[in-house]
């Protein structure tokens, strides 16, 4: 019976960590996939948001490229508002999507993914 609940409890941990693998990957796969472009952007803003009991905010880019402006919010929430207004930073896009530019971030993602993959190795050797 322990040991039909334990293997249990094992598949669901990595079932979860597949799926958390699959979320990212089919957000990940389009700036992986496609030629990169980079274009210098103007912070305009950020935009705030509640977690938990904390304000966190998020800077807001404002651009233009491929003849047109373009405004995105980052996907990282910090909890003070930087970098500041009127901050020049480098995004970077899809070919074709400016509208996923965000800044680049190489480093934290491949964590990301290695803590996830590493999630599922120690899963694997308790089974």
């Amino acid at each position: 019976m322990l040991r039909g609940m334990r293997l249990a409890i094992i598949l669901a941990g990595m079932a979860m960590c597949l799926c958390a693998l699959w979320a990212l990957w089919r957000h990940d796969r389009l700036r992986v996939a496609a030629p990169s472009r980079r274009v210098s952007a103007q912070v305009c803003g950020h935009e705030a948001r509640w977690f938990e009991d904390t304000r966190s905010y998020a800077a807001r880019y404002r651009f233009i490229t491929e003849g047109a402006e373009h405004e995105v919010v980052d996907a990282v929430f910090k909890p003070k508002r930087s970098p500041p207004e009127g901050t020049q930073v480098e995004l970077a896009y899809p070919a074709g999507r400016p509208d996923l530019a965000r800044p680049r971030r190489l480093a934290m993602w491949m964590g990301v993914y290695a803590a996830i993959l590493l999630m599922i190795v120690v899963l694997l050797t308790q089974l």
